[in-house]
């Protein structure tokens, strides 16, 4: 199956986002050791019901070597089908491994400046500096350090 045009596979009706789990867990910091921090986006379908889709976004920030902190932030969103689209047999998983960035960004709306907000916002509360992360679709791998 061909890669379908985002715009046309949903309404332009909002997007409904829902805070499924933030979890911090602050690690050890050894000294004299160079941390580099890693931010890293999933999204999963999770089902469809009739006319609405839904779909899992994970945001993982750690660090190589592991230690500082790692936070986990998941959302759910769910989508909207076009009415052309409601009876057909679309593979979600499928039209997620030919999708880009920018379709990322706009299939999840304003979710990865939520998840940036709540890293910001758990990080500040930690240590008093907010550790902001990109508030848009980072990609699933982070890039080795000598790319």
């Amino acid at each position: 199956m061909e890669k379908i045009e985002l715009t046309k596979l949903f309404k332009e009706a909002a997007i409904q986002t829902q805070l499924r789990r933030a979890t911090f867990d602050r690690l050890q910091i050894r000294p004299s050791t160079n941390y580099r921090g890693r931010t890293q986006d999933e999204v999963f379908f999770q089902k469809q019901d009739g006319a609405n889709v839904e779909f899992e976004i994970v945001r993982r920030m750690d660090f190589e070597p592991e230690g500082v902190f790692e936070i986990t932030v998941v959302y759910t969103i769910r989508r909207t089908l076009a009415d052309e689209y409601v009876n057909q047999d679309v593979d979600f998983r499928e039209q997620l491994h030919k999708m880009e960035a920018k379709d990322f960004n706009f299939l999840c709306g304003n979710v990865f400046s939520l998840m940036s907000l709540q890293i910001a916002q758990l990080t500040q509360a930690s240590n008093g500096i907010p550790m902001v992360s990109p508030p848009v679709y980072c990609g699933i791998a982070a890039k080795p350090a000598n790319e």
